[in-house]
């Protein structure tokens, strides 16, 4: 397995892996935009997995600034196998190594015990927070309107 930065011409195999592994999820779950790509494509912590010609997985990670330390966050890691999660973030965790940010962090499923064993792995402490997500505007909305202040 091949771990590597993601070009433009990854663009399209990496969105149809994503909606492969998600299945049906509402829109703004998905982040293998062309827009989101391109950005986490420079980021410098982003790396696909590759092997035979084909893709197996992909981390889509930045540096963010905390106010008193850089983190390295991993906003999404999909992937069809142990394996694989395992290298994607062995490759994330080597980059903010490399580039002297001493924290990755990611919200993680703890219910995907794949993820959880290959974080453990990888030597993250999962807590037990829960990361609450409000998606505001259209992007939020299912088609209902039930609930929404006018």
């Amino acid at each position: 397995m091949t771990y590597r930065d993601f070009q433009e011409f990854d663009f399209a195999t990496l969105e149809r892996l994503e909606h492969r592994l998600l299945g049906e999820q509402p829109i703004h779950a998905y982040r293998a935009t062309p827009a989101a790509l391109r950005f986490f494509s420079r980021s410098g912590h982003s790396f696909v997995a590759h092997f035979t010609g084909e893709v197996h997985g992909f981390v889509l990670a930045q540096a963010v600034w905390q106010g008193d330390r850089v983190t390295v966050l991993v906003t999404r890691l999909l992937a069809d196998s142990q394996e694989v999660y395992r290298g994607l973030l062995a490759a994330v965790v080597k980059s903010a190594y490399d580039a002297g940010v001493y924290e990755v962090a990611m919200h993680a499923d703890a219910g995907n015990p794949t993820v959880v064993q290959a974080l453990s792995e990888n030597g993250f402490t999962i807590g037990p927070m829960l990361l609450a997500v409000r998606v505001l505007g259209s992007r939020g909305q299912r088609g209902e309107t039930q609930g929404v202040l006018e």
